[in-house]
């Protein structure tokens, strides 16, 4: 074999722990993707937990006095940040342009009559829905209009 040869043998080596390696670190990445996203999961618990909260504490009426409403302000904050905190890793709400109902989106709780819309088309968001990189973390829950 000449040189020219071994080369050519070393170059196709390369290349193919190169190829190899390649397939390794896309794999690696799908994993952590997941992870994270597994993650956001949970952190959209948490958030559903203060959702709850903050709904019961409307309904009861726990909102109407000053001293309650600053403590309440002050509690949502950490509501906030992980909103903040999910953004920073992708994870957005699920919109509905022009009010267009999408089943891979969302879930439909409920139906209203609204002369002025079209049915199908969402009347409200009961429960936001989040979305990762193309990926539907929690499906949004909606009223969509049903006129009859």
């Amino acid at each position: 074999m000449s040189k020219f040869d071994d080369i050519r043998e070393e170059i196709k080596k390369l290349h193919e722990e190169n190829i190899n390696l390649n397939n390794w670190i896309s794999t690696q990445e799908k994993s952590n993707d997941n992870q994270v996203s597994e993650i956001c999961k949970d952190f959209l618990q948490v958030l559903e937990s203060f959702e709850w909260a903050e709904a019961t504490i409307h309904e009861r009426g726990l909102d109407q006095s000053k001293i309650s409403t600053s403590a309440i302000a002050r509690i949502l904050t950490a509501k906030t940040k992980l909103l903040e905190v999910l953004g920073t890793y992708g994870v957005k709400k699920v919109e509905f342009p022009n009010d267009v109902f999408d089943p891979a989106k969302g879930k439909i709780t409920d139906s209203v009559a609204d002369s002025e819309k079209e049915n199908g088309t969402v009347a409200s968001i009961v429960k936001d829905g989040f979305i990762r990189n193309g990926k539907i973390l929690r499906l949004a829950e909606v009223i969509v209009v049903k006129n009859d």
